[in-house]
């Protein structure tokens, strides 16, 4: 009798070791990936896998990922909650809220988990993600941004989203042959992105190097024929060549061609927008910025 016992014991102890490796094997195959073409399935899989076992604590943290990376921003931000409660200590949890929260405007407590993720485990993608935040949500933060996307390409040498942002913080303070070596890497690691020859141009432009920022700006309008892309890029190009000139009275040089007109402004909000979803993985919203200023 004591035997039979021992032998059910044993029944249930391995029955119960085959149900946690079934659930690891289906919670490993539906990890969602930016971009992922299988995301929808592996959100539909992780649904399933909840409701047999809601207290899985790694599925809340698996969902809330494909969650995000769908495009449902609130629910990703209810499931990473609740993988924080249940184990506080999950640097991913505090970075996938993070992530979501920024996208619903929830800009403070977005910074709050960049921190919290940082604090826990420091990533390029958290320091990358914080650093956005300072740079297109705060005003006056350039120098805090421009240390954690240091920090990134430091975590990360291959980061491009890194390099192409602090080459924006380079050209706000003027330190253009930063701006350009930046911008060289961005096209060395990802030639496929037409902006990063656009970029180029421009910081070629700024430094006096019309001839080769001409090239490059050329290059870049064949790759992106967009004629928003080169009305941009163009008036930042005429900026540059208006400041130049010498004043009309008074001698020196003009002041007026650095001003920025209504039109200047929306372009350049445009264009952070699209920079800044582009920048998160948002392709198909990005595009759709791009080509229209009310779907930003």
């Amino acid at each position: 009798m004591a035997q039979l016992g021992r032998r059910g014991c044993m029944v249930v102890a391995l029955l119960g070791a085959t149900l946690a490796a079934a659930s690891g094997e289906s919670l490993g195959a539906a990890r969602c990936e930016h971009n992922g073409g299988g995301n929808p399935q592996a959100l539909q899989s992780l649904n399933a896998l909840l409701a047999r076992e809601p207290g899985n604590d790694a599925a809340y943290l698996a969902r809330a990922r494909c969650l995000y990376y769908t495009g449902n921003y609130a629910a990703a931000t209810r499931d990473a909650s609740e993988a924080i409660r249940r184990a506080p200590g999950q640097a991913e949890a505090y970075l996938v809220r993070a992530k979501a929260g920024k996208m619903l405007g929830q800009i403070s407590r977005a910074m709050n988990d960049y921190s919290a993720a940082i604090r826990l485990q420091p990533t390029a993608e958290a320091y990358y993600g914080r650093a956005l935040t300072y740079l297109w949500e705060y005003r006056g933060k350039e120098r805090e941004a421009l240390d954690d996307f240091t920090t990134a390409i430091r975590l990360d040498p291959r980061y491009v989203g890194a390099y192409k942002s602090r080459a924006v913080i380079y050209a706000r303070f003027d330190q253009f042959q930063n701006a350009l070596q930046d911008s060289l890497t961005v096209l060395k690691l990802d030639p496929a992105t037409p902006n990063a020859y656009c970029n180029v141009g421009f910081a070629h432009y700024a430094l006096g190097h019309d001839a080769e920022g001409r090239r490059y700006l050329d290059t870049c309008y064949r790759k992106d024929p967009d004629p928003q892309t080169r009305g941009y890029y163009e008036t930042e190009v005429r900026k540059v060549l208006a400041a130049r000139k010498p004043r009309s009275v008074g001698g020196g040089y003009a002041s007026g061609g650095r001003e920025t007109t209504v039109v200047d402004r929306d372009n350049e909000r445009q264009q952070r927008a699209y920079e800044s979803l582009r920048n998160s993985g948002f392709e198909g919203r990005a595009e759709a910025c791009r080509t229209d200023s009310n779907k930003c």
